[in-house]
């Protein structure tokens, strides 16, 4: 189902997008935390058919039964039941106040689990504010008791409530528990592990998190570098540029002939026609150029970085007696400073240029090739006529990824008092910084409540061009001498 479980729908346009997801859904995206319903009747003609109480009931109970660190690997451990939509489509619900369906649920459920009601209203598939109820369970915790129905549910009525899925009596303390897509009966080992939830004594998440090495990089674009490869641009450029005819004085029909016949005898000895531009147009089309590069330099620095910059490394250290499971870290990225994956420079092509936001420079003046032209430029700096290959990048699940300003670790287990060191990232500033950066953090396991917390101090290396770390990519053994 696409639909991103890293995070509970807290909003109305979240809810929207999960209402859609289930939509496009197959009858297998239906899993342990989120349950849907074509419909259900909360207001049936019969007063006596309690069925649609019944079901919403059992979702409740078997969502709050679930173990907490199975539950916090989707939406943060909550738990949904939606109505009023399929994946064969849009059927909407009657929309209820809150208030009074908690007051028809809340004596089948009790009131120790936390439950909310809330609805999202549909304008697709010919639909208008078509009202979808979507009902959100808390994650359950350790310590949490065994939750039961708490009031004897009585069977429907005979030929009503096709809606059910028991026509059975619900009795008075039934235990449900949540399997993926549906909600069942509780079984003995069920009952064994929710003794064991029950049981459990809540402990702190407590871990730390120390730099390894590496260190936060500002990256500059000096004038004067940038002076310099503007002015190796146009002096390449250039250079085969003929220089300046004099005057011609002759009669404009001798001109016209005298142009004809040097025309004639360039096409002759070289087999190209002369340059359609012109001296004057070639030179225009050169300043454009330059302009534009001039703006384009400064844009390939993400890219840069992410294959010369150094690299950080964080270790993470378990201080628990516990096992940790699924650890996520996510540390918040100060303003200006932008956290890259690095990339391999060894996976360069080093035979073509890389950078994607270079443009193209113009065709050198007369049958001259296009490379002889910028040869003397850095080769990353070079056009070439095709879309550059890129080193590969392809984002693995041991890969950072960047929420804004917010860099994700890959969840991994961490064994008692031992640690682990973090995915490697770059850090780069395109301002200048000194000292250290104080960057929060946070971490997170499957099987412990609460968030290990706390900050972490980055060293800021000396500042340094954007173009000196193009000429480490152009030249790696000089580098490697270093």
């Amino acid at each position: 189902m696409e639909f991103d479980t890293r995070r509970a729908p807290v909003r109305a346009s979240h809810y929207l997008e999960l209402v859609k997801a289930i939509r496009s859904a197959s009858a297998a995206d239906e899993l342990d935390w989120l349950e849907w319903k074509s419909t259900l009747d909360f207001r049936p003609k019969n007063k006596a058919d309690k069925s649609a109480r019944a079901h919403l009931a059992r979702a409740i109970i078997g969502f709050a039964n679930r173990q907490p660190d199975t539950a916090l690997r989707n939406a943060e451990g909550y738990g949904f039941v939606v109505v009023g939509v399929d994946p064969d489509g849009y059927h909407g619900v009657e929309e209820i106040d809150s208030v009074e369906l908690e007051r028809w649920i809340t004596p089948y459920v009790g009131e120790g689990i936390d439950w909310r009601t809330t609805y999202v209203h549909v304008n697709e598939e010919g639909h208008e504010r078509l009202p979808v109820l979507i009902v959100s369970v808390s994650p359950p915790n350790w310590g949490d008791p065994i939750f039961c129905i708490r009031k004897e549910i009585p069977p429907p009525p005979r030929g009503e409530a096709d809606q059910a899925k028991s026509k059975d009596t619900i009795p008075e303390a039934a235990i449900f528990v949540r399997r993926s897509g549906r909600t069942e009966r509780a079984r003995a080992a069920d009952i064994d592990r929710l003794g064991e939830r029950l049981l459990r004594k809540h402990q702190t998440l407590d871990m730390t998190l120390i730099v390894q090495q590496g260190e936060v990089t500002p990256l500059t674009v000096p004038d004067a570098d940038m002076e310099k490869v503007i002015n190796a641009a146009r002096e390449n450029l250039l250079r085969h540029l003929p220089p300046v005819a004099p005057v011609d004085t002759a009669e404009p029909k001798i001109r016209t002939l005298n142009q004809l016949l040097q025309d004639i005898n360039v096409e002759t000895l070289t087999g190209s026609k002369p340059d359609p531009r012109g001296r004057d147009g070639y030179l225009k089309e050169v300043g454009l150029y330059l302009e534009e590069l001039r703006e384009a330099i400064p844009r390939t620095l993400p890219e840069v970085a992410a294959l010369a910059a150094p690299c950080v490394e964080l270790r993470l250290h378990n201080k628990t007696h516990t096992h940790l499971k699924d650890v996520q870290v996510r540390l918040e990225m100060p303003e200006g400073v932008l956290a890259l994956v690095p990339m391999d420079p060894e996976n360069l092509d080093r035979r073509e240029p890389f950078l994607r936001n270079l443009v193209d420079a113009p065709r050198p003046y007369g049958p001259v090739s296009p490379l002889q032209a910028m040869s003397s430029l850095p080769p990353s700096l070079r056009p070439h006529p095709f879309p550059a290959v890129m080193p590969s990048a392809v984002s693995s699940r041991w890969d950072i990824e960047v929420e804004g300003a917010t860099v994700v670790f890959p969840a991994e287990d961490v064994r008692v008092g031992l640690s682990i060191d973090l995915a490697a990232f770059v850090a780069v500033a395109e301002q200048s910084l000194f000292g250290t950066l104080t960057v929060p953090w946070t971490a997170t396991a499957t099987n412990m409540d609460g968030t290990a917390q706390g900050a972490v101090s980055l060293p800021v290396a000396p500042e340094r061009s954007l173009f000196a770390l193009i000429a480490d990519l152009d030249d790696p053994e000089d580098q490697d001498a270093d």
